[in-house]
Parts: C-alpha cells; structure tokens; sequence
C-alpha cells in the first residue's frame, strides 16, 4: 500500500482521482520550485557556491524529467 499524503488522509495517492492525483502533482512540483527557490536565496550568501549549486539542482530536475518521460 503507498505511502499516506498527510496524516489525516484516509486514501493514498494511488486510490485518488485522476483529477486529484493532478491537483496533488500541480502542489508538489510547485512545493519543488518554492525549495529550490529558497535553497538557492540561502546559497546566494556564499556566491563561490551558487553556481555549482543551482546547476546541481537544475541537474536534479532534469533527470527527473527524463525519467518520467521514459515512462
């Protein structure tokens, strides 16, 4: 059985909706793009590092990507 999606949840995202699994999707890419943002405003503090940081995330994105779209 998958994992629950908060702890007052009673379905997991398999048993959601189609409709509520894309809500759910469209929630945790923009959570994903709001932690890159202030993971990278935290960096900008250290400018040596912010470079190699952001293209790390970036890569890190961009894997997913290719992931899914192997699928």
């Amino acid at each position: 059985m998958g994992q629950r999606r908060h702890k007052n949840d009673t379905r997991t995202f398999e048993e959601l909706t189609f409709s509520e699994q894309a809500k759910a999707i469209t929630a945790k890419v923009s959570a994903l793009e709001r932690s890159v943002r202030a993971h990278l405003r935290r960096i900008r503090q250290n400018p040596g590092r912010f470079t190699s940081t952001k293209v790390k995330r970036v890569n890190q994105v961009a894997r997913m990507l290719r992931r899914i779209e192997a699928l």
